[in-house]
């Protein structure tokens, strides 16, 4: 029996020396080398020292075997206190991640928050690839291409123009076509938004008293009536909840229509004609851009004005739009000008712009930001290759679009993916471009 105890002991003796010894080894193995820079402690170093601690001994485990094992001793002690307990909160270090999720990046702009070097858009070029035209299988869409809109989950784009015609393409390595129809007694599509879940695409017409509901499960397409107020619908928006449909005739009128029931919910009436219509990014208000240049902020809850401001140096409005991240507001007008507001600062009736763009000089017909805030498309359809790419914060012009040495004709539209891998353009020759954009991982 007692030779049996003994050799447990030893047992428990060499593997007690086997592990200390070799931890002992390693962490001598892990000082650092003159050829790499040593890094910094992490540790948070104690408020005061107390004399008494060095003088106590802890009693437990025979109080270890050697005064060498005593450090690694106190480490394990440290390491199972913190397994059982948990380190306290006021013990925790305060450390960042340096990469940002996407969903942070569609609730920062760069103005307001700074990343890293290495995750920031190049201020002066765009770094793009031109890749196979969209619907170049097809090119039936029209003369003009007015819409391009990215489905937000699967790597599918929609295109539609003057001649009436719908066609869905596979967005990828290859492009190809999917699906297209015609939607009957038309022959001009002003506008096509999907929903945020992807199950529907909502199709309207300048020329028509109704509008289409695409099913894109099904590949169904219904027609349905507007209210009997409205005729011709100038300009209809989608809010990015897919809850609201506001649309105008180009007169003193907005109507509030909801989504599936395509009930009208309220007509909001402004101080002059309406020429553009935008929703804030969560949907809770809407902005209606007179022709005169006042613009007016609805809330949604209550279906009343809450602001109501003049855009700076405005004559004739022409369009209006607003960021993903809810930050920044931007409007167009027939003078070529861009003026570029910060949403937190639209109190009073003459907001200061934050920045100014005069790039072009022809009425500006068409304004989008990416995703992610980084770039503001601006275009004019009165004019060849009159498109340009406003880069956020710095609200630099990217030198190369369009490109030097490639006619883009006159740019009706354009378009980002959701997450900016891919942007489409589409001009008065029938054709809708598409570009990869490098700095986009994702589609």
């Amino acid at each position: 029996m007692k030779k049996r105890k003994s050799e447990t002991n030893d047992g428990e003796s060499k593997s007690s020396k086997l592990l200390f010894n070799k931890t002992e080894h390693l962490v001598k193995k892990l000082k650092p080398s003159e050829n790499y820079e040593e890094l910094k402690d992490t540790d948070k170093k104690p408020a005061w020292v107390d004399e008494d601690d060095s003088q106590f001994e802890g009693t437990t485990a025979s109080n270890v075997r050697n005064n060498k094992d005593k450090p690694l001793y106190k480490d394990k002690l440290k390491q199972k206190y913190e397994t059982l307990v948990g380190t306290p909160g006021w013990a925790k270090l305060e450390t960042k991640d340096e990469n940002e999720t996407n969903d942070e990046i569609l609730r920062t702009v760069g103005h307001l928050q700074k990343k890293k070097d290495k995750y920031n858009l190049s201020q002066h070029v765009l770094d793009l690839k031109r890749l196979t035209k969209i619907n170049g299988s097809t090119r039936n869409e029209g003369t003009t291409i007015s819409c391009i809109e990215f489905h937000p989950t699967a790597s599918v784009a929609l295109v539609a123009g003057t001649s009436g015609a719908v066609s869905l393409f596979s967005i990828g390595r290859e492009t190809n076509k999917l699906h297209n129809f015609r939607v009957t007694g038309w022959n001009y599509i002003t506008t096509a938004d999907i929903l945020p879940d992807g199950s529907e695409a909502y199709i309207s017409s300048s020329k028509s008293h109704q509008f289409c509901v695409y099913d894109l499960m099904k590949g169904e397409p219904k027609l349905v009536e507007l209210p009997s107020r409205i005729t011709e619908p100038f300009d209809f928006k989608l809010s990015s909840d897919g809850k609201y449909i506001a649309t105008c005739e180009g007169f003193d009128e907005v109507f509030l229509l909801r989504t599936g029931s395509y009930e009208l919910l309220r007509c909001l009436k402004h101080n002059s004609n309406v020429v553009s219509l935008t929703f804030s990014h969560d949907s809770k208000e809407l902005y209606s851009f007179g022709v005169t240049g006042e613009v007016t902020v609805w809330d949604l809850s209550t279906y009343r004005p809450i602001k109501k401001f003049n855009d700076d140096g405005c004559v004739n409005a022409a369009c209006i739009s607003t960021s993903a991240c809810g930050k920044l507001l931007a409007t167009g007008s027939k003078e070529g000008i861009v003026n570029i507001y910060q949403t937190s600062e639209l109190t009073g009736r003459e907001p200061v712009p934050l920045k100014t763009v005069s790039n072009l000089r022809t009425a500006i017909t068409h304004l989008k930001f990416n995703p992610t805030t980084e770039i503001l498309s601006v275009a004019s359809k009165m004019y060849p290759n009159a498109v340009k790419m406003v880069h956020i914060p710095s609200y630099h012009v990217f030198k190369n679009v369009p490109e030097h040495d490639f006619d883009l004709n006159n740019v009706v539209t354009v378009n980002f993916s959701p997450n900016s891998g891919y942007m489409g353009l589409g001009n008065d020759m029938g054709a809708a471009y598409l570009y990869r954009l490098k700095h986009y991982k994702n589609y």
